[in-house]
């Protein structure tokens, strides 16, 4: 099982780096296999908005993905982070994705209330298809999403 600890560690495998884009941002994240790949870019889309520093967490939601390409995996996983904070006002602080049997991606956001953490920009709006890459290259998975803040 990946867990991902937000912020990110830059200095080994994986991590993520954020690259400014007229009014979204560029989110590239990377890990040695899928599901590390997309905890790292929960952790940088988080990172847009808050840091979090320490928080410890206070509830734990599920997080299921169905099978599917996984691009769509990947925009569905950011999506649900998204909504998280839109709707219920929570922000992860730690993720743990596993494979499902079926394809699929399973696991579990840690999430605290938005009032603790410190809020350093804007909750993105949405995540766009354009420009979106996912991939394996060499033993690593790749992403380069970007987001509409």
């Amino acid at each position: 099982m990946a867990t991902g600890h937000l912020p990110a560690d830059l200095s080994g495998d994986r991590g993520f780096l954020l690259a400014p884009h007229t009014a979204d941002c560029i989110l590239e994240a990377w890990g040695p296999d899928r599901v590390t790949c997309l905890a790292e870019a929960v952790g940088a889309l988080v990172s847009v908005f808050a840091d979090v520093g320490d928080t410890a967490t206070t509830t734990t939601l599920p997080v299921v993905l169905e099978p599917a390409p996984t691009p769509d995996l990947l925009v569905e996983l950011l999506e649900e982070v998204i909504y998280t904070v839109d709707v219920f006002g929570k922000v992860p602080v730690h993720v743990h994705l596993a494979e499902a049997e079926d394809g699929g991606v399973a696991g579990d956001l840690e999430v605290v209330e938005a009032a603790e953490v410190v809020l350093i920009g804007s909750v993105p709006k949405a995540v766009s298809w354009h420009g979106l890459e996912i991939a394996e290259d060499g033993g690593t998975w790749r992403c380069r999403v970007v987001v509409d803040v």
